[in-house]
């Protein structure tokens, strides 16, 4: 009933090799190459097109020991927030069936919201990892330009398009993210600059952090149980050592 997949492989079609992500599984948003298998991008236009390559973030991923599960739904072309915009159906909420995942990467957030995967990756051009992640209560990141390579993404818009990741824990962001980063010699725009340890990070204090609180987006049409929740995170912050600053 959440028709988050479009196609769920068999453990011993994409298995992933022996590497720091061994025992970790991935699903993968149908709008990324992985050789051997459809790549639809959400559309009836290409039902039947098998992709003859495999993206450079996911290739990656599987070399470092991570099985792809399958392929998920997503707004037809990655054109859409609500992931209504399918051929091949809505895809639902898991906290509440009546409502949407959010969009374009839906498929991906509920995926890793139910734990069909310990990360899935998605994509972002405008906000499609970062919004489904919000409307699912997944942890999305959503990677500086550059970051990781688009070699193997059906592009929307080229100088937006980004890779990144939906899981439910921090740790599961940063070990997909330190195997993904790095430049790739087929994608011109992935920048060349050394991959940090970042789940290193994870272990940090949050101490001393200085928290931007966009202003404009706390006025006037927010809801109240949003602003509440908002609320108890800033004083969270507050209490963790962290300084709130308006942006």
């Amino acid at each position: 009933e959440l028709n988050c997949f479009l196609e769920v492989f068999e453990p011993s079609r994409f298995p992933g090799k022996e590497g720091k992500l061994s025992g970790m599984s991935v699903a993968v948003k149908d709008v990324m190459a992985l050789e051997g298998a459809r790549l639809t991008c959400g559309s009836k236009f290409l039902e039947n097109f098998n992709s003859p390559y495999t993206a450079t973030s996911v290739q990656r991923l599987i070399d470092a020991g991570a099985a792809v599960v399958g392929k998920t739904n997503m707004d037809e072309f990655a054109m859409g927030s609500s992931n209504e915009n399918s051929a091949y159906g809505s895809v639902s909420n898991p906290w509440d069936i009546t409502r949407v995942p959010g969009g374009s990467s839906g498929g991906s957030a509920v995926a890793a919201a139910i734990g069909a995967c310990d990360f899935s990756i998605g994509t972002d051009t405008g906000g499609s990892i970062r919004q489904p992640a919000a409307f699912t209560g997944t942890v999305g990141f959503k990677p500086t330009y550059g970051r990781i390579s688009r070699y193997g993404l059906t592009a929307f818009a080229s100088s937006f398009d980004t890779v990144g990741t939906f899981s439910r824990t921090l740790e599961a962001a940063a070990k997909a993210l330190e195997v993904m980063a790095g430049h790739d010699e087929h994608d011109a725009t992935s920048a060349n600059v050394a991959v940090e340890e970042y789940s290193a990070a994870l272990t940090k204090s949050a101490k001393g952090l200085r928290i931007g609180i966009p202003k404009e987006y706390f006025g006037e049409g927010i809801e109240d149980d949003v602003r509440a929740a908002m609320e108890e995170v800033k004083s969270k912050l507050v209490k963790a050592g962290c300084t709130l600053v308006d942006i």
